[in-house]
């Protein structure tokens, strides 16, 4: 059971760090899980305080800050779409970094530091899968689309945070039923943004009937 709560909170790590953290940092503090010796401080009261408060802010932020090669771009304030490169370097060091604390964490059966580096390398590839999911959605159906998802994304791992450690089959489920139509999607997006560059289409940014906002 400890491989599927392990997995469980990995994914989540790769789509919403802060949320793994904090479920992690509940479930010790509850005593549900006991951390490996040298992460004890994982289950304290003030660091379950930093993660919901990071929380907070990456929810906000995934709401924010939107890639810059969007269709609707014309009406989006600038700074949502410049910041949105320093929004992706953030996280592309956090997902995977809260991936390896959790995985080092864990009492698996493996030494800490492997775990933490195939934490890291599972978490950096939610990231990534987050990443271009993000991009080819801005690009072909604009940020109404894209927050609608990122909402539907954290309310769902809201729910698999409260299920991880209670019952880590379902949780994984929920986790695979979010991503695997979405992925499935997007790979269909991509298909007709091939297709319409091959059939003389414009990439949004040589459309002239783009109003640049920069």
């Amino acid at each position: 059971m400890i491989w599927l709560m392990a997995g469980a909170l990995l994914a989540m790590a790769g789509l919403n760090a802060p949320l793994a953290l904090c479920a992690l940092s509940i479930a010790a503090y509850q005593g549900a899980i006991e951390p490996r010796a040298p992460l004890q401080w994982l289950g304290e009261p003030w660091f379950i305080g930093l993660t919901f408060a990071l929380l907070i802010i990456q929810l906000l932020a995934d709401l924010y800050f939107v890639p810059i090669t969007v269709r609707d771009r014309s009406y989006l304030n600038p700074y949502r779409t410049h910041n949105n490169y320093l929004h992706a370097r953030v996280q592309s060091l956090y997902r995977p970094l809260a991936g390896a604390v959790i995985a080092a964490a864990l009492p698996l059966p493996l030494a800490d530091w492997i775990a933490a580096i195939a934490g890291w390398s599972i978490a950096m590839g939610g990231y990534w899968l987050s990443a271009w999911i993000r991009e080819y959605v801005a690009v072909m159906r604009g940020a109404i689309v894209l927050l609608t998802i990122e909402t539907l994304k954290n309310a769902l791992l809201l729910s698999v945070a409260m299920l991880v450690f209670w019952l880590p089959p379902l949780a994984l489920l929920l986790i695979v039923a979010l991503v695997a139509p979405v992925v499935g999607w997007t790979l269909r997006l991509k298909q007709e943004y091939t297709r319409a560059l091959i059939d003389g289409g414009q990439r949004v940014s040589e459309d002239p009937r783009v109003v640049r906002s920069d």
